[in-house]
């Protein structure tokens, strides 16, 4: 029968049904074992940014990737950000902790202050926060991997772009178990050798035959792998959803809650020995007394801390790392009208807020404080505050000047619906499938910031806090506290409340036959800022009551910073587009090649303000409209292919890359200041140039019970800064980072697994080349019977000393000399006990 103009000869309904049941298929990327191996590689149907309705991997042309959840849990990442080591093109440390604020990159662009710029990260579909990088705020806070979760997938590039907002980089979209299949588990992990408890449990399955559900959580309670004196983890996430499917195949409706209620650390770095010979950094070791494998400057002797709150007041808050409250509601609709049109519409409401409460750490030589001017006043002897050695003289080498840093994030809540109508016909010798959609987001973002000075001592072990005296036995600092909200002057005490409305209609256009796939889709994005920032102003000396090394009590006036400062009032809108064309050839059932070409635009929010951008009309001075959107343009041609090899199946896809970018943005770190040659501030505006080229590669292997996933990405990354006459190698990023991980059944019953993750040598911000590593892992699983599995899982097997990236050098004086960075957790081993049913 020919096919007439206009119609689609398959009907809609089918490729519905096939979509709804996609969700069960398993995540061929990444299976447990060889033997799951149920059909050919590539063919799982991803969802995420997906022309034409959700294709297979072989078929899609855009570089994407899923991983399930055993491989997840066998890696046993030791953060969020972690997991995404698993995604070729994504390039992050993942040492950031269990409490998140990593810094996301992908495919050679570089994160040239803090968070995610480029890279979204969502739940089943929608993001969790507008930006990935709003300031003490970062999107990975918000997501936590657990039972509840099917799948990741990751797509780079290309749609990216065009199919959300503000992720022109990747989208990281955590996919929940929807209930196709009943069953579910309960499992029970413990730290061995560290305090840390984990229940996981999921439960789902059909109501009726019309009806799934699904539910699924953690709990997690204890100290952590790092010497927490104290319960820094204290976690419960619970997610559920339910789906009812229309008759006769004209989709579905689901509903989805979610609550978090988490408190995690947050690794905030220690400080390392090392050799540095001109603008090479080698020889890494541990400090004396601070080990950042298993050790932290978190404290009893600091847990309980007094800051100067948003009215006024003194108040002590816990320094508990970073504490989140999630409350969202969700909703998902398809539906089909006829054979050729159906409308699909996710939307989810949400309230969230949080606490960012860490301390931060400066290692600097003792006697480079004692004969400097702090609080008016000529420093004569540091001692003691608190701990064992209350009162006693400080007489080491090294102190910790780092500020005492407290965020309320008192409303990051948000509002998004995205709306498309799909139609589907028959055009000249394929099919054509046009998207038309509207999205619409409103993001708000209220935080006061409170960002103490402080004096701790340089230890792993339960630092205790360092009170300065004048040369006069005055004490000028209160129980360590030097200033309150006023470490990096007026910038960083500030109290802000912005609303960011983002709507975007786009388009998109796929046509496929049996050879092609050609799509092209734009997008136009109009984002409304609002709202209002006040930075900080000198208000005088707070009275602190104290005690001094005599046992005395005495009154120490502290200088106070509070926001009285100036004012900015937020009223301007920005709209702008971006756009992805693609191909693909389908070369045979088994190989594919695909070409792309993107521009995608990415609006810069809360890092604009106290900048000096904004007019006193609300609107956007010359330089807040040069800086107001970051656009990123990339290229990529790939080839996906896979078949069989020494009695074996594989698949590869290898991807060459090539883009560039723009960005002018407002960076926190006095580190990266300083680097960067703006002195000891808190607080510098960077504008820069980047471009990268280079490739990605995923391959995978299975034969008979052995399976092995790799992937790799190599970029050749570099920057054009201010005062740079040429492009030179980008800060921030190894030239390759790969991760390799396997698993083997020795009986039906035993299987092991092996996985490494690592890069090589990275650049700080001061252009020094700090060394590549690598970090081994390996996990063991014994079912003794069919709904018994009892499991053990190692993280850093060789206990490496991994700083995976640059850190910053503190003293050159000394051999050798003094570093400070974030590792890599050392040798870690969990424990776990899992019920099926």
């Amino acid at each position: 029968m020919d096919k007439q103009p206009g119609i689609k000869k398959a009907p809609l309904a089918s490729a519905i049904k096939m979509a709804l049941a996609s969700s069960s298929v398993l995540a061929l990327a990444f299976p447990f074992s060889a033997q799951a191996q149920q059909q050919p590689a590539l063919e799982e149907i991803l969802v995420t940014a997906a022309a034409g309705g959700g294709r297979s991997q072989i078929e899609s042309s855009v570089a994407v990737t899923a991983v399930n959840t055993d491989a997840i849990q066998d890696f046993q990442p030791s953060s969020e950000s972690e997991v995404l080591r698993m995604i070729p093109g994504i390039q992050v440390s993942g040492t950031s902790g269990p409490g998140g604020n990593a810094n996301i990159a992908v495919r050679g662009l570089p994160v040239a202050t803090g968070g995610s710029p480029f890279v979204q990260i969502q739940e089943d579909g929608l993001p969790t926060v507008l930006f990935g990088d709003i300031q003490f705020g970062n999107n990975d806070y918000w997501t936590r991997f657990d039972a509840s979760v099917d799948k990741v997938e990751g797509i780079r590039g290309g749609t990216a772009g065009t199919y959300t907002s503000q992720a022109p980089g990747a989208i990281i979209n955590y996919i929940s178990n929807y209930g196709q299949e009943e069953g579910g588990y309960i499992q029970a992990n413990t730290g061995l050798g560290f305090d840390e408890s984990r229940i996981d449990f999921r439960y789902g399955g059909p109501a009726s035959d019309s009806v799934n559900y699904h539910i699924g959580g953690f709990v997690r309670q204890g100290e952590g792998p790092l010497e927490i004196p104290y319960g820094a983890s204290d976690s419960v996430q619970i997610k559920g959803n339910i789906t009812k499917y229309f008759d006769d195949n004209q989709g579905y409706i689901r509903f989805l809650g979610k609550f978090a209620d988490t408190q995690e650390a947050n690794y905030t770095g220690s400080p390392f020995l090392g050799s540095v010979n001109g603008d090479r950094v080698s020889n890494i070791k541990a400090f004396p007394g601070f080990d950042g494998r298993d050790q932290s400057n978190y404290s009893i002797l600091n847990n309980q801390n007094q800051i100067v709150n948003r009215e006024g007041d003194l108040e002590t808050v816990p320094m508990n790392g970073i504490a989140t409250k999630t409350t969202a509601i969700g909703n998902e609709l398809q539906y089909v009208f006829t054979d050729n049109l159906r409308a699909e519409n996710k939307m989810r409401w949400t309230e969230q807020s949080g606490t960012f409460y860490s301390p931060f750490q400066n290692v600097v030589r003792a006697d480079s404080v004692t004969g400097s001017m702090v609080n008016g006043a000529t420093v004569g002897e540091i001692r003691y505050a608190n701990g064992p050695n209350a009162g006693q003289l400080y007489d080491r080498e090294y102190l910790d000047n780092g500020p005492n840093v407290h965020t309320n994030m008192r409303d990051v809540g948000s509002f998004v619906n995205d709306l498309t109508l799909i139609g589907e016909y028959w055009l000249g010798d394929g099919d054509l499938t046009v998207r038309a959609g509207y999205f619409h987001m409103k993001q708000d973002i209220a935080m006061d910031w409170h960002i103490n000075r402080a004096y701790t001592e340089v230890s792993g072990d339960n630092p205790a806090m360092l009170d300065l005296y004048d040369d006069e036995g005055n004490l000028l600092t209160a129980r360590g506290i030097a200033g309150f909200n006023d470490n990096w002057g007026d910038c960083c005490s500030r109290d802000y409340d912005l609303s960011y409305t983002n709507t975007a209609p786009y388009v998109v256009l796929d046509w496929e036959n049996d050879l092609f796939i050609f799509d092209v889709s734009t997008r136009f994005e109009n984002v409304k800022s609002s709202g209002w920032t006040v930075a900080g102003l000198v208000t005088g000396d707070t009275p602190v009551q104290t005690t001094d090394f005599n046992g005395d009590q005495v009154t120490v006036m502290i200088p106070t910073m509070e926001a009285q400062g100036a004012r900015e009032n937020l009223d301007y809108d920005t709209s702008y587009e971006s756009w992805t064309v693609g191909g693909l050839w389908k070369a045979s059932s088994d190989t594919s090649l695909f070409v792309r070409a993107s521009e995608g635009g990415r609006f810069n929010g809360d890092r604009q303000t106290v900048s000096g951008k904004i007019n006193a009309d609300g609107s956007l001075n010359e330089s807040g409209r040069v800086a107001d959107v970051d656009f990123v343009n990339q290229y990529e041609v790939g080839i996906k292919n896979r078949g069989e090899l020494f009695d074996g199946l594989y698949s590869i896809e290898l991807t060459l890359l090539k883009g560039d970018f723009k960005q002018s943005t407002f960076e926190l770190s006095q580190t990266v200041c300083r680097d960067l040659g703006f002195g000891d501030v808190g607080g510098c505006i960077i504008d820069a140039e980047y471009k990268s080229q280079g490739f990605e590669l995923l391959g995978t292997y299975f034969w008979d019970r052995l399976s092995v996933t790799a992937n790799a990405t190599f970029t050749d990354a570099e920057q054009l800064g201010v005062g740079d006459e040429s492009f030179r190698r980008a800060s921030g990023i190894p030239d390759l980072t790969y991760t390799i991980y396997s698993s083997y059944e020795l009986t039906d019953q035993f299987s092991v697994g092996l996985n490494v993750t690592g890069q090589t040598d990275t650049l700080d911000a001061g252009q020094r080349e700090w060394p590549g590593s690598a970090t081994w892992g390996a996990n063991a699983k014994y079912s003794p019977t069919e709904n018994l599995e009892l499991g053990l899982q190692v993280y850093n097997l060789l206990d490496e000393l991994d700083l995976r990236g640059a850190g910053g050098v503190n003293d050159t004086s000394v051999t050798p000399a003094v570093l400070s960075g974030n590792a890599a957790l050392g040798r870690t081993a969990r424990a776990s006990i899992k019920v099926l049913f």
